[in-house]
């Protein structure tokens, strides 16, 4: 599958020799050793005779922990990794003998396409290079109408996990625990209805409910960040009976508001008062919709089988049914 770097590889004129290219380590993908390359490309620190490899997870941070690991199995010789996830990549390592690594962030990879930009005067190459640009942004969704439109309107949805696995084995002391890549199945619920408010005011919403059986949690949602490609993984599953019920039984504890209004009895005297604004109940309709969450399974010493949630970072019960790779 082409990714941002292939397309703007192949758009800079950027050439490899493949004849020996390392195995991918730690799911980084290596492009061969540079064989010729804009001068631009230099100017930035690249040069010819070195490896070019490339991290590409967009649902994981890139960290100490996969660097250490490519460490181990990496050629003699000079190399850089670019991490297409991450703007700064700031970790310290200390390579081995006989190898010199430079680490790429998105930073620099904007650098990249900007130069390509003013390098090529073709038109089509310049709208090329605009839509890599886009399809590198990561999708933040501003309006709530705009983000439940998107919900509804998608059949696989993938959500974005910002969680380091490390940082929850590091709370329990156990930080060199291996862990299983996995996903967790949750729930989103489109909710239409009314908010009834003062003087029987009504104000026409939309809201998104994530309920995550994992966590136990039920939340209402604003912003969400999700992954463009979900990763083939085992996908594990709670079968779930009455939700609608207990959504519907959330719903005041979630959507009801307290608003603060100004009231005035005279030119002189004025001031605010929080009014209730409440869910009208015969007035809603709601809509289940699946939605995956990238997450890990390990075994801990003392207690056996967990989960880190990758929506949240806690450490949950392991439960449900492991299906197989998506």
């Amino acid at each position: 599958m082409e990714t941002i770097v292939d397309d703007l590889f192949s758009t800079l004129g950027v050439h490899f020799d493949t004849s020996e290219t390392p195995s991918e380590i730690a799911e980084i993908r290596c492009y061969g050793v540079i064989r010729s390359l804009p001068k631009f490309m230099e100017d930035m620190g690249a040069k010819k005779g070195q490896f070019l490899w490339v991290s590409q997870s967009s649902w994981m941070e890139f960290s100490r922990n996969e660097l250490e690991a490519w460490l181990v199995d990496a050629p003699t010789g000079d190399h850089i990794i670019i991490v297409e996830s991450q703007n700064d990549v700031e970790i310290n390592y200390q390579c081995p003998s006989g190898v010199t690594l430079e680490l790429w962030g998105r930073k620099k990879l904007a650098l990249l396409i900007g130069y390509s930009v003013l390098e090529n005067n073709d038109l089509q190459d310049l709208k090329e290079i605009k839509e890599i640009e886009q399809n590198h942004s990561e999708l933040e969704i501003e309006h709530k109408e705009s983000l439940f439109q998107r919900i509804k309107n998608h059949k696989n949805l993938c959500l974005k996990s910002h969680i380091n696995p490390r940082d929850s084995l590091d709370s329990l002391g156990i930080s060199q625990i291996p862990c299983q890549p996995i996903l967790l199945e949750l729930c989103f619920w489109l909710v239409k209805g009314n908010l009834v408010g003062p003087e029987n005011s009504i104000e026409e919403r939309q809201w998104i409910i994530l309920e995550d059986n994992f966590s136990q949690e039920i939340t209402l949602q604003e912003n969400l960040d999700f992954i463009s490609s979900t990763p083939n993984l085992p996908i594990m599953i709670i079968p779930v009976e009455k939700s609608a019920e207990k959504i519907q039984n959330n719903l005041n504890n979630l959507c009801d508001e307290r608003r603060h209004e100004s009231i005035s009895t005279s030119e002189l005297n004025s001031g605010k008062l929080l009014r209730w604004w409440k869910v009208d109940k015969k007035s809603i309709e709601s809509m289940p919709k699946k939605v995956l969450v990238p997450s890990w399974a390990f075994i801990s010493p003392i207690d056996g089988k967990k989960i880190i949630n990758g929506l949240n970072g806690k450490v949950v019960e392991y439960k449900g049914e492991l299906k197989g790779i998506h």
